[in-house]
């Protein structure tokens, strides 16, 4: 399906199922502009046709068309969150003693950050030293008793069993009162505080949850079954923002779940960010492009157009203005474009026939000219684009 398919021939496009149904359901730039270029395509076309040559030049700006490999990508929308943020709690419920960081405070490896009230678990702690105390007692006294022959082997076998019992008990106490405490597991920034002094908690539940430093962000994004089977760990992929829409942020696939979400049915991708986005708070909309790099791979050079060059456009079939060989007259050219998932290539579009790699295209004031118009061309940059300095072509 064509970039212009899906606003001017819709019963067309919808007969080829392809992944351009599903870019259209992202709010990709692109096909918003496209859409808007196929009604500004019909007014050209008509301005065109209707106005004569005349014999004072038009001025134009050109660019030379290029080659490239289509990129075939794959459109998104994710979380920004760190790469390790990670949920603290406590093992054992209880009430909350204390609280020290709030949202957005640093925190140092080690630190103590939360507890809970002492006095049950140390009243535990104490209750299983007493049973432990009391059970090596009675396995003194058993053995000795079955030493004379008073008590029988079960009954010391019995005892020894109760100490051991009461040992282990201790240990669980222990382990408790050792995580009454919450630390930080490292250098990090608390991103949220979930508890407060006095308040009752759970075991498990999180009352704190820090992101480490220097671990990095990534974006985690999900994708639809036949989307997810074409990423692979290592594309790479640009990231968008609508906090910061005029931002844009490179990143790499690291990893790609290995079963679909039981609610959704989606698959998760995550997408490694690199230094620039160590400052962004958690939480942010993202909006992803995955550059497929094992579907270009296996794709040859096409003809590249811009898409301001266009001055028609009816399903995958648009007209350019080419400048001719004597540089002074333009040739009104047919061409038919790439269907529209080869097409995101940000403002130009691959061309399957009608152009070649080397031409010069019409590219400003496009919507002045008819076969055979004479145009003065702007001075060629080394990029080979133009600038706006007009000169005559004599």
């Amino acid at each position: 399906m064509s970039p212009t398919r899906s606003a001017v021939a819709p019963e067309r496009a919808a007969s080829r199922p392809s992944r351009a149904r599903r870019i259209a359901r992202d709010m990709r730039p692109l096909p918003v502009l496209l859409a808007s270029l196929v009604v500004a395509a019909g007014c050209r076309s008509s301005h065109a046709e209707t106005t004569p040559a005349t014999d004072a030049p038009v001025p134009v700006t050109t660019v030379v068309v290029g080659e490239s490999v289509p990129h075939d990508v794959i459109l998104a929308t994710g979380t920004i969150a760190g790469r390790e943020d990670v949920p603290l709690a406590f093992t054992i419920g209880g009430i909350v003693a204390q609280v020290g960081p709030r949202a957005g405070d640093a925190v140092r490896a080690g630190q103590r950050l939360a507890a809970l009230e002492p006095t049950e678990i140390s009243a535990q702690v104490a209750s299983n030293d007493e049973a432990v105390a009391k059970a090596a007692r009675d396995v003194a006294r058993l053995e000795q008793l079955h030493r004379d022959s008073v008590a029988t082997l079960e009954q010391l076998q019995d005892a020894r069993t109760g100490l051991a019992v009461a040992r282990n008990a201790r240990r669980i106490a222990g382990f408790a009162a050792a995580h009454a405490a919450i630390v930080a597991p490292g250098d990090g920034i608390v991103l949220t505080r979930a508890a407060e002094p006095g308040q009752l908690v759970e075991a498990g539940r999180p009352v704190l949850v820090v992101r480490r430093a220097g671990r990095g962000m990534i974006v985690r994004a999900a994708l639809a079954d036949r989307d997810a089977l074409s990423v692979r760990p290592g594309d790479s992929a640009s990231i968008t923002l609508d906090a910061l829409p005029d931002t844009r942020f490179a990143g790499r696939v690291v990893r790609r779940a290995a079963t679909a979400d039981a609610a959704s049915g989606a698959y998760e991708v995550e997408i490694a960010l690199g230094a620039d986005a160590a400052a962004l708070p958690s939480g942010l909309v993202a909006r992803v492009a995955i550059d497929l790099a094992s579907a270009r791979a296996s794709r040859t050079a096409r003809p590249m157009v811009p898409i301001e060059a266009l001055v028609d456009a009816d399903g995958d079939s648009a007209a350019v203005f080419v400048l001719r060989a004597d540089g002074r007259t333009v040739e009104r050219r047919a061409i038919r474009l790439a269907d529209v998932a080869e097409s995101l290539e940000g403002a130009r579009l691959p061309v399957v026939a009608g152009l070649a790699a080397g031409e010069r295209v019409i590219t400003g004031n496009a919507t002045r000219l008819g076969e055979g118009s004479r145009v003065a061309v702007a001075s060629p940059s080394a990029s080979g684009s133009d600038v706006p300095a007009w000169r005559t072509t004599p």
